[in-house]
């Protein structure tokens, strides 16, 4: 076993043990009592987060936000505050990784809207009210911040 890979914390199982970390960015768009969320494809699952993702090495975390949310909705946003960063650790179901995500709130400086997602990962793009955003179609790093959202804005 390498050296540099930090050992299975105490009560994780070995077999769940994440192989590598991924820093995840997220804007949080609002439209009235709304906020925009997509329908994405991981694998072969399906569900609903926010707009963003990766953090790529090298690439610093509002670059990346900028850039996710350009190539997921076809905006162009400017953050406006930090609302959420995650609190547990949160293990992939889908790959043997960690992941800790950022949630920003941001506001439209530019570009359409693409409804219709971006031929890739995401499927398609959807307003829905603060009150009923559909958490049972979230992972659970995105379930924890959703269940604050409301009391964040």
């Amino acid at each position: 076993m390498d050296s540099f890979l930090p050992s299975p914390k105490k009560g994780l199982d070995p077999a769940l043990a994440p192989e590598r970390f991924s820093c995840r960015i997220y804007g949080v768009l609002r439209r009235g009592g709304e906020v925009l969320l997509t329908r994405s494809r991981f694998v072969d699952r399906q569900f609903v987060n926010f707009p963003g993702g990766g953090v790529d090495l090298g690439e610093g975390p509002i670059e990346a936000l900028r850039r996710e949310y350009r190539e997921e909705t076809g905006l162009s946003i400017d953050p406006v505050r930090v609302l959420y960063a995650s609190e547990a650790a949160h293990i992939s179901t889908q790959a043997p990784m960690q992941i800790v995500s950022i949630y920003w709130l941001v506001e439209k400086t530019a570009g359409i809207l693409k409804v219709g997602g971006n031929n890739e990962d995401v499927l398609s793009l959807f307003w829905a009210p603060l009150a009923s955003i559909p958490t049972e179609e979230m992972f659970p790093s995105d379930l924890e911040f959703a269940r604050r959202l409301p009391d964040l804005l």
